[in-house]
């Protein structure tokens, strides 16, 4: 019997990953050309997930069983000597960016009279960043007569994982819900940083 239990996840607010290209256009008064500036950073990843999955292989409980296949399983179980249970987990990663290959000129505004440096940036976006090439064995029982847990039985349980941690993620806006207002957070931070110390008050909108 395999149960999957519910994710967990962690956030890690990595420093800004830069993914660069080249252009040039607004400058401000010292003649720094901040749309360039910004638009070389192209791929600005800002915050990454760690999602953990657990599951379980265990023995079918016979008051639980539904159908007639579970049931006659349940009964051989039942008859065999021996325990035969084991844990399993594994990480994928969710992180969160921003694209600022695609900002034109209205989107960097310098204002010297105000000394301001207004930003219209692109939403946050999500997207799937890897996952784990193994799962990891966090309890492993296997005892009298009891057949042992084979290789093919952990890549049917991490597919299954993979599959319920995806449907999850999709299904519940928690998890970019949080990731996307702390890259929001973060990338306010990085561009007040960035720009500002020309004496410049930095606004951070998006999209």
């Amino acid at each position: 019997m395999r149960r999957i239990f519910n994710t967990l996840f962690g956030i890690l607010l990595a420093a800004p990953v830069m993914l660069t290209s080249c252009q040039h256009d607004a400058a401000g008064e010292g003649g720094r050309n901040y749309l360039s500036e910004i638009k070389s950073v192209n791929k600005l990843v800002l915050a990454q997930m760690t999602i953990s999955k657990m599951a379980t292989i265990d023995d079918i409980d016979l008051a639980k069983a539904d159908g007639l296949r579970q049931t006659a399983a349940g009964l051989m179980d039942a008859m065999k000597l021996g325990d035969r249970k084991a844990a399993y987990s594994y990480d994928t990663y969710l992180r969160a960016y921003v694209d600022l290959s695609g900002l034109t000129p209205e989107d960097v505004k310098v204002d010297e009279a105000t000394k301001t440096i207004t930003l219209n940036l692109p939403a946050v976006q999500t997207e799937f960043a890897g996952r784990d090439m193994e799962i990891r064995e966090d309890h492993y029982r296997v005892s009298g007569l009891r057949s042992h847990i084979d290789p093919k039985e952990r890549a049917e349980i991490k597919e299954q994982m993979n599959t319920a941690l995806k449907r999850e993620v999709e299904e519940k806006s928690e998890f970019r819900n949080r990731l996307e207002s702390e890259a929001r957070a973060k990338c306010d931070v990085y561009f007040k940083s960035l720009l500002g110390g020309d004496g410049y008050n930095v606004v951070v909108n998006f999209k």
